[in-house]
């Protein structure tokens, strides 16, 4: 879905750019504030769009008998760990920076096991 790659890459911008800076709370309120008029926008569509491809998944499986799913996981399972994912992910590489800033490199990190989380 080209809105959840949108997300992703907005909030790469946001962790990898002004949202990890520490001096960014010294700044004006109104600057923050506008952060979280757009978090606020993006969610909602988040959750608009959560519920019309759950709908649709529905029909399907009610109409076909049939489950979607992606890479072979269930679509509608893929769509509740979505966010928890993505930060996940984001905090590796986070992480992974910062380490090679100061001179170290991580391993491959090993992929998250969906049924995990929680």
């Amino acid at each position: 879905c080209s809105f959840a790659v949108y997300g992703k890459q907005w909030y790469q911008r946001r962790v990898r750019g002004d949202s990890s800076d520490p001096k960014r709370l010294f700044e004006r309120q109104a600057r923050r504030l506008r952060e979280e008029k757009q978090r606020a926008v993006l969610h909602r569509r988040i959750k608009r769009t959560d519920k019309v491809v759950r709908g649709r998944v529905s029909k399907i499986r009610d109409r076909l008998g049939d489950v979607v799913t992606y890479q072979g996981r269930e679509y509608t399972d893929k769509m509740d760990h979505d966010l928890t994912e993505m930060l996940y992910w984001l905090q590796q590489e986070r992480r992974q920076s910062a380490l090679e800033r100061g001179g170290m490199v991580m391993i491959d990190l090993p992929p998250i096991d969906p049924s995990a989380i929680v």
